[in-house]
């Protein structure tokens, strides 16, 4: 017979879910936890995002987003340090039904079964009420002068609720039920995790936050295989073009989610780029974006915005947006560096672009990407064609010519390190021409497909009413044929968005959409 164990006191629990219903599929995304002694005192506390793979719900309310889960363990991965967390402690909730299903819900759906039910648990909510006369967190912290700074967050509401809980254990010691749960807790059985632990990580405004960097700095300054990319013209102009493709597809909205930023690093890693090596393609990818803004003479108030956007993404220096934004900077094909132009002049040809619409890959070398000392760069003769044509157009980036950019019948490209099918959706930016084909920019048709997916601020019936009432299909799942992806969340895991990458597939989010509505994103 086993040794009675002593009462350890009670664990506040809060989850932040994405819905109200684990039966009908919601998940628990946020849990906090305090210890609180028998006596009152609190002890220990703990905090973690946890990973789902579905959209976040109410993200104004809880304040997480995809992006914020993206390195946050899984439930799995939190199960057993919970299970050590909850284990001979009572567990004790503000609304100790609705935080137990969840908990209960998670270790189901992994195998296993806790003691923790309603005779087992202490509400605070149910105290509140008999002893109060009131019932939600926010007016008990109001009455008993309880500062919730983090309310809606897991450990703010647990930290708050243990408060609470403290004020009841010092106020009504005697109450009848303190002691039969506690020694209950003390005896019940909790189940042996075999799940692989993960490090919890708590939201980073409750953390010591990562320096703010942008994704370059992931790189490395030398990439195995680098120097071999560096003895090759060829290769690295291929290598530059495809980062410059996945660039296109990834700025569609001018914004860079977590997974796109993902992507581009695993893109350089994979072609041996450096930060080096990307910084410079960057360099020319906005001095491009920058000419094709300008293309009419005139900068929208939108384009402004995105090419300033597009700039920051990019780390372009601040002084060089700045220029571009004013109309005074291109660039100049014997350096390759920035030439000033009074603003209204129009462009004179830069070596790479004829008006043909077929540009010179060789425009994309510069000092940080050498030729291979064998290749001479051809002299382009001016023989009335130093004005741009502004009839032609060219794809959302870096000039690329034939021999480098794949056709509209390649249909495959690397997108998150693996090979995919993608489509050839082209990118509906506003003031950017679709590429140098001499196609006109790019707008949704009637008769389009688009998918939503995410709670969104307008309710899913009105995007219905409004984009249905343009001619555009609203699709209830995520093929090949679908032409766009519109998510509450550009970076939610749910099973559209991560389909939509698949298959790449834009996904921009509501703000957007309704910006490209307003330009005439669609036409008959």
């Amino acid at each position: 017979m086993s040794a009675q164990r002593s009462p350890k006191g009670f664990a506040v629990v809060d989850f932040e879910t994405t819905g109200i219903n684990p039966s009908g599929g919601d998940r628990a995304i946020e849990v906090g936890i305090v210890h609180v002694a028998p006596d009152g005192t609190l002890e220990d506390e703990a905090e973690t995002l946890i990973r789902v793979q579905r959209d976040l719900g109410a993200s104004n309310l809880h304040h997480i987003h995809a992006a914020d889960l993206m390195d946050a363990p899984d439930f799995a991965g939190i199960a057993a340090e919970l299970r050590d967390w909850l284990d001979g402690y009572v567990f004790v909730a503000h609304n100790a039904v609705f935080d137990s299903r969840f908990l209960n819900a998670e270790y189901n759906r992994l195998g296993y079964a806790t003691p923790v039910d309603r005779t087992t648990s202490i509400c605070t909510l149910r105290l509140s009420n008999r002893f109060l006369g009131l019932r939600s967190l926010d007016d008990c912290c109001r009455e008993l002068g309880i500062r919730n700074a983090d309310a809606h967050s897991a450990l703010g509401d647990a930290h708050a609720t243990a408060l609470l809980l403290s004020g009841f254990l010092h106020g009504i010691p005697d109450w009848e039920g303190w002691r039969p749960a506690l020694r209950a807790a003390a005896e019940l059985e909790w189940p042996r995790i075999e799940e692989r632990p993960r490090t919890w990580m708590p939201r980073q405004s409750h953390a010591a936050r990562r320096p703010a960097s942008p994704f370059l700095n992931r790189l490395q300054s030398g990439n195995p295989g680098a120097s071999d990319v560096h003895h090759a013209d060829a290769v690295m102009l291929d290598a530059a073009a495809e980062y410059a493709d996945l660039l296109d597809q990834c700025l569609i909205d001018a914004r860079l989610s977590e997974h796109e930023k993902s992507a581009l690093v695993d893109m350089a890693n994979a072609l041996g780029l450096t930060r080096e090596d990307c910084l410079r393609i960057h360099e020319y990818y906005f001095a491009d974006v920058a000419d094709e803004a300008w293309l009419d003479g005139r900068l929208t108030d939108d384009e402004e915005r995105e090419l300033r956007q597009v700039g920051e993404l990019l780390s372009i220096d601040a002084d060089v947006i700045d220029e571009a934004i004013a109309g005074t900077t291109v660039t100049d094909t014997a350096t390759g560096r920035h030439a000033r132009r009074r603003h209204g002049e129009p462009y004179a040809t830069d070596g790479a672009h004829d008006g043909s619409g077929t540009a010179d890959p060789n425009h994309l070398q510069s000092d940080a990407m050498p030729p291979s000392g064998t290749r001479s760069r051809t002299t382009q003769e001016s023989d009335g064609k130093s004005q741009r044509n502004h009839a032609g157009g060219r794809k959302h980036g870096r000039h690329r010519s034939p021999e480098v950019v794949p056709n509209d019948d390649a249909q495959r490209d690397i997108v998150l390190g693996k090979p995919v099918v993608r489509s050839t959706t082209p990118i509906p930016v506003s003031g950017l021409t679709l590429d140098g084909s001499g196609r006109s920019r790019f707008r949704l048709h009637r008769g389009d497909r688009l998918v939503l997916t995410g709670t969104m601020n307008r309710s899913r019936d009105e995007w219905i009413y409004l984009l249905e009432g343009l001619g555009l299909v609203i699709w209830p799942t995520v093929t090949m044929q679908v032409r766009l992806v519109v998510a509450a969340d550009i970076d939610s895991e749910s099973t559209k968005a991560r389909k939509a990458r698949d298959y790449g597939i834009p996904i921009v989010d509501e703000d957007w959409l309704e910006r490209a509505l307003r330009n005439g994103l669609v036409e008959e």
